[in-house]
């Protein structure tokens, strides 16, 4: 393995001997088959590698240099030396970031020669980046310092450390950046991080010598890899629990986990042997194992491929990955309802109470429902509902309109509920947090003062029409609301972090998005179920999409028997 002696070797030479696995599919999947294209021998120790266009780049570890290769052929174009055991390279404007493990630095190589420019202690023993970069910070492990860093690609800094459990590998972290799971080798754990409060949050206990894992696309699950007991565990985000552990078709020493870029796929690099195991993310087991080159130690996927870099045999894979099955389109846009929630308001309204709700979602008769409920908390709000009648996750039953309607109406009607809040705890206690400390600083009291002038004026106007469904869904009341508040999205949304106005609202749309793409043109109906003052924010972004009839609310609120006023405007 060249200069992976010592550091890096420790933990690459703890192999499990194993056999290799004789069946080549495992179940049946309508996902279509992975298959490689090319294989190509690079050099000494091939470990991490960055798509850039026409070119990847990958670190040649046991040769000390960055070699670039070009896409199609995988042949060489040119190389830079660096010193130092290169093990990871990824993007930093016109330049690179290179992790060099053999010492306890991040480098900074030149774009345009190549040449070596800053360089940044982090610790003994930097591994592999994190696969995502979010609001241009990018996460590293120093393996044998027992740290976690957040660096800056930006500003070219180290923003913050964090201990770790004992030999943590390579990390991944939500597309919000909030929080990081991390594997810790030697101590058999997943440490959790709260990146916005910027502690520890949970310890999860796994399998034998975890050494690397991913989160699924949408982050409500991360998998997690042992070598020591050829294992892969699926962690819950929000409970941070094992719920599932996947044995059959794991090879020897499954050494981390990659997700393709539609989600359909977990990859998983058995570097005991030559074989990569594939996971159906839906179904949650190996549907099937193919050979690359010997030891696969790093995945990378770009643009419907797959770049695995081959350690022992010093070779670069590039693999085909299937696109999912398209579900059945019939070019027939979807109807869609936005429907406002009062939340804990059914409980008490006569014109808006829990019974007129179920009858409202009955007469709107939708084939899905996306709903204010975190991706990460459903599983476990369906489970819990099923076995008791009642829900019990914590998060879904405080919302009236899912504990006391939805739910109930799934016994008698036929809708998929899918999940499409941005909403996590640690977003709001640190938002909490964050409006507190702006309460309390009199230098901002002019400001808190005009935001809670605009709260007072909302709720004025509004008034003893804030439970009338027929007002709720009006024109105006989505002015009232935008304008109300507007001092608190111009004031402190930056300062909320992700639980600030504008961009828990992006957070929200984005699920909300994505899934209207997915379900695109079934000629479905689709019921969107959030906080009536997120309404007018959504409303406006649905408006601009081509492949959806939005529906006025008010015949459905007059078949389901509504007998309020209609007001001007009702829509």
């Amino acid at each position: 393995m060249g200069k992976l002696s010592g550091l890096y070797k420790l933990s690459l030479l703890l192999l499990c001997v194993g056999p290799l696995i004789a069946s080549r599919v495992y179940g049946d999947t309508d996902l279509g088959k992975v298959s490689l294209d090319l294989e190509q021998k690079i050099g000494s120790a091939p470990h991490g590698s960055y798509i850039d266009g026409d070119t990847v780049y990958v670190t040649l570890s046991g040769d000390d240099v960055i070699v670039a290769l070009d896409n199609k052929t995988l042949k060489e174009k040119f190389r830079w030396p660096v010193s130092g055991t290169p093990l990871d390279i990824i993007k930093m404007g016109d330049d690179w970031l290179v992790t060099a493990f053999g010492k306890d630095e991040l480098i900074e190589v030149h774009g345009d020669t190549g040449e070596i420019g800053r360089r940044w202690k982090v610790g003994k023993g930097p591994s592999l980046f994190a696969p995502k970069v979010v609001d241009d910070k990018v996460y590293v492990v120093s393996e044998f310092a027992d740290q976690f860093t957040v660096f800056n690609l930006k500003h070219g800094r180290i923003e913050k450390t964090y201990k770790t459990g004992k030999r943590p590998y390579p990390a991944d972290v939500t597309k919000d950046g909030v929080l990081a799971f991390i594997p810790n080798r030697t101590d058999n754990t997943v440490t959790v991080l709260d990146l916005l409060s910027e502690q520890m949050v949970a310890t999860t206990p796994v399998c034998m010598s975890p050494e690397g894992g991913a989160l699924t696309q949408d982050d409500t699950t991360y998998y997690v890899a042992c070598g020591g007991d050829n294992k892969v565990m699926l962690i819950n985000t929000a409970s941070f629990e094992v719920i599932k552990t996947i044995d059959k078709g794991i090879g020897a020493r499954p050494f981390s986990v990659t997700m393709s870029d539609a989600g359909d796929f977990a990859f998983v690099n058995n570097a005991g042997g030559k074989t990569l195991s594939i996971i159906d993310v839906m179904k949650r087991e190996v549907v099937d194992v193919i050979d690359v080159g010997e030891q696969p130690i790093v995945m990378r996927t770009d643009d419907g491929k797959l770049y695995v870099t081959n350690e022992v045999s010093g070779t670069i894979s590039k693999l085909s990955v299937p696109k999912s099955a398209d579900r059945m389109k019939n070019d027939i846009k979807n109807e869609v309802v936005m429907l406002g929630m009062i939340h804990n308001g059914h409980n008490t309204s006569e014109k808006y109470s829990l019974p007129f709700l179920s009858k409202l979602i009955k007469e709107i008769n939708p084939d899905y429902v996306f709903t204010e409920i975190p991706p990460n908390r459903l599983e476990a709000a369906i489970k819990g509902f099923q076995a008791t009648g009642k829900l019990t996750e914590p998060r879904v039953r405080r919302f009236a309109e899912y504990s006391g309607a939805l739910f109930p109406l799934l016994a008698e009607m036929d809708f998929e509920i899918i999940p499409t809040a941005g909403w996590n705890s640690y977003m709001a206690n640190y938002r909490r947090g964050a409006l507190k400390r702006i309460e309390d600083n009199p230098s901002r009291q002019a400001e808190w003062e005009e935001y809670e002038a605009a709260n007072k004026w909302m709720d004025e106007i509004i008034g003893e029409r804030g439970d009338d469904p027929y007002f709720i869904h009006t024109n105006e009341y989505d002015q009232i609301t935008k304008k109300g508040l507007e001092p608190y999205d111009r004031l402190f949304n930056d300062e909320l972090g992700t639980g600030g106005w504008t961009r828990i609202n992006e957070a929200h749309y984005a699920l909300i998005s994505e899934a209207l793409d997915k379900y695109s043109l079934e000629g479905k109906r689709i019921l969107i179920t959030f906080g009536a003052g997120h309404k007018y924010w959504f409303l406006e972004k649905l408006r601009e999409r081509q492949d959806i009839t939005l529906m006025p609310v008010a015949p459905f609120l007059d078949a389901a028997g509504g007998k309020v006023f209609k007001p001007e405007g009702t829509k």
